[in-house]
Order: C-alpha cells, then sequence, then structure tokens
C-alpha cells in the first residue's frame, strides 16, 4: 500500500474545502484535498453577496471575472420580499458599498476552486475517507488516512472536515452534532418564458413557511419552499402541489406547471453545528461547523470564511506550537460569535412576520431562536 505524508488533509472539495487547500498552499503547507467527484447538473447555493469577493481576493482571485465565464454568473441588482404583509418591498444592491452580489452556475464555481487549488499544486484525490487512525508511534504524525475504494493510505497532522453538513470526519471523531433547527426545503428548477428578466432575488412568506426564487445565469430559474419536513415530504411527492401552491402566491408573474421541471431535490435547510469545531487534530470548516438558515444566504461566503481562517488557525499550529491553545480558541469564538449574530439576525426577520404568529412553522422558527 502507498503512502503519502502530508501536513493537512482536507475532506471535502467544496467552497470551505478549497478555500482551505488555497490558503494552506499560500503558507506553504502541504496539503491535499478528497473528495468524490460530482456529477450533477446542479446545486443548491446559487446566490454570494458582493463580499464575497473580498475573500476571493484573499486566495489569489482578483475578482469573480477571473474564476468564472460571463455564461456563468449574473449580477443580483436587487432582493424583492413580500414578508410581514402582502407588499413587495425592494432593497437595491447599490446600496451595500461591496454590491449586491451574484446569481452563479454553482457547479462550475466548486469546479474553479478545485481548478485553483490544483494550480496551486493541491493534490486531489478522488474518493472518499474511510478510516482515520491515530498514530502515536510516529513522532511528529499524528493520523493515518485511508480511502473507501482506493488501497492508499495518507499520514497527517491536520483533518479538515469540509463534508458539509453531513460532518463525516468529525463523527469520525466521536463529535455529536446538534440540530437547532428540523427545517427542510423542497427545490426546483424550471424552465422560463423569454420575457422573464427579473435578476432580483424574491422571497414571500406564506402560513406553512416561505418561498425563494432567482433567475440563473443558464435562464433556468430555481424556486424553494422551507417548512417542516412533513410539508416538504408531501410537496416532493406531488409535483403538482408544489407548482400549484407557488402559482398560488404570485410570486412570479407569469404560471408554471410541473412540466417546466428540470431537476426536483429535498435538502435539510435547518442549523445544526458539532459540540466543538476543533478537537485532536480535527478542525471544521463551512456547514460541517456551522450549517446555515438558508434565510441568512451566508452559506457560500461563511464556507469561504472559515475556510480561510481554519487555514489560518492551523497554520498559527503548525508553525508555532506555542500558540496552538490560543489559535484554536479563537477558532472557536469565531464560529461561536458568527452562530450568535446569525441567531440575532433570525430572530428579527421570522419575529417580524406576525400574521401566522399560531401557525406551526411559525411555532417552530420561534423555538429555535429561543
Amino acid at each position: 500500500m502507498k503512502t503519502i505524508q502530508y501536513d493537512v488533509v482536507v475532506a471535502g472539495a467544496g467552497p470551505s474545502g478549497c478555500a482551505a487547500a488555497i490558503a494552506l498552499k499560500q503558507a506553504g503547507i502541504n496539503v491535499c484535498l478528497v473528495d468524490r467527484e460530482y456529477k450533477g447538473a446542479r446545486k443548491v447555493g446559487e446566490s454570494i453577496p458582493g463580499a464575497t469577493i473580498r475573500l476571493l481576493s484573499k486566495l489569489g482571485i482578483n475578482g469573480i471575472d477571473s474564476l468564472l465565464n460571463s455564461d456563468d454568473y449574473k449580477h443580483c441588482f436587487a432582493n424583492a420580499s413580500s414578508w410581514g404583509n402582502e407588499e413587495w418591498v425592494y432593497q437595491s444592491g447599490m446600496q451595500n458599498p461591496e454590491g449586491g452580489g451574484y446569481h452563479i452556475n454553482r457547479t462550475v464555481f466548486d469546479k474553479a476552486l478545485v481548478t485553483r487549488a490544483i494550480s496551486l499544486g493541491v493534490p486531489v484525490y478522488t474518493d472518499m475517507i474511510d478510516q482515520v487512525h491515530p498514530i502515536s508511534e510516529v513522532p511528529g504524525l499524528d493520523y493515518v488516512v485511508r480511502f473507501k475504494y482506493n488501497e492508499q493510505e495518507l499520514i497527517t497532522k491536520w483533518i479538515i472536515d469540509a463534508t458539509g453538513r453531513k460532518g463525516a470526519i468529525e463523527r469520525k471523531f466521536g463529535l455529536k452534532r446538534h440540530r437547532i433547527d428540523n427545517q427542510m426545503a423542497a427545490v426546483n428548477w424550471i424552465t422560463v418564458p423569454e420575457n422573464d428578466n427579473d435578476h432580483a432575488t424574491r422571497i414571500k412568506s406564506v402560513p406553512d413557511g416561505w418561498w425563494y426564487t432567482s433567475l440563473l445565469p443558464d435562464r433556468s430559474r430555481v424556486i424553494g419552499f422551507q417548512s417542516l419536513p412533513e410539508t416538504v415530504a408531501q410537496l416532493h411527492k406531488k409535483p403538482d402541489l408544489f407548482f400549484n401552491k407557488i402559482n398560488e402566491t404570485g410570486i412570479l408573474p407569469y404560471k408554471i406547471t410541473s412540466a417546466s421541471s428540470l431537476q426536483k431535490i429535498t435538502v435539510e435547510a435547518g442549523i445544526a453545528r458539532p459540540e466543538a469545531v476543533t478537537v485532536n487534530g480535527l478542525l471544521c470548516v463551512g456547514d460541517a461547523a456551522l450549517s446555515f438558515d438558508p434565510l441568512s444566504s451566508q452559506g457560500i461566503f461563511f464556507a469561504l470564511y472559515s475556510g480561510i481562517k481554519g487555514a489560518e488557525a492551523i497554520t498559527q499550529c503548525l508553525t508555532n506550537i506555542d500558540t496552538v491553545q490560543n489559535a484554536l480558541e479563537n477558532y472557536q469564538l469565531l464560529v461561536d460569535r458568527v452562530f450568535t449574530e446569525n441567531q440575532k439576525s433570525r430572530r428579527y426577520f421570522y419575529m417580524s412576520e406576525y400574521r401566522y404568529f399560531n401557525e406551526s412553522y411559525w411555532e417552530s422558527r420561534r423555538s429555535s431562536i429561543f
């Protein structure tokens, strides 16, 4: 069996894992990525705020146009919301000094980050991590990592869990993952008529949840409905019910049917976090460290941010043994602060929808923020 040594092994090659790997490589750390090849045409999470450009610049990426072709991103100049009443309120992106953000082709975005990592010399193993074992008998090296499908092993000092909401590696380390909210989302991508040129992000609250829609760069439209698991299960099983319900909201100026559907999925959309984001040579980033309510629109931003900050913490641990505890404690505090601020924001928005106060979904919102 072939054995290769690294300072850091990153499990997961999404935005958080790639950000961590790139930042580590820039700091001169010997790092690799491990992930299965994603073969799907679409991914949930297609919006990024303008501030994301600042994070990309830290990774040596000079603007969105140096990462994506013009066909793979579109500016989002406004958010439109019908929340708390039936009136539509528009918020211009021009009011934000960092811009209104972008709608992106998410699969292309993720692949472009992997390509960036590879261009810097980061090896990528197309596999899954099956086993992680401590090897204290090897001085200065902490873990042996074995793949699920290939007969190869890696020896590493640190492992970064960037495996998303499933937290695959943190579970191998015995960390319990706490689910704070049991929200789910039914997501559908549809074809649109030629006259649909609305590039605003639209959000509308209803008695049993809330709807979200955006026009994407390939001129498909993503539609998501966030609700309780039992409600989402019904919509997934009955496609016509999904389309009937969104047509009732008036969120779009035209009617849609299941014939326009390109792809549908259901996904977890609640908040969850492990009991700790660092332990015994493990550090968690992205959704593995803290998964968000989609209302925040912070998933990709936090993925990049936590990947960079997590890489900085590990770099400090590897280069100055006297600062290990302080670096890890600071990273934990950073994630805790993000969680606290996000809960404040959720409390403000969910409590501002008073029309459906006694509905089951909105009661569950209150229980997840207090």
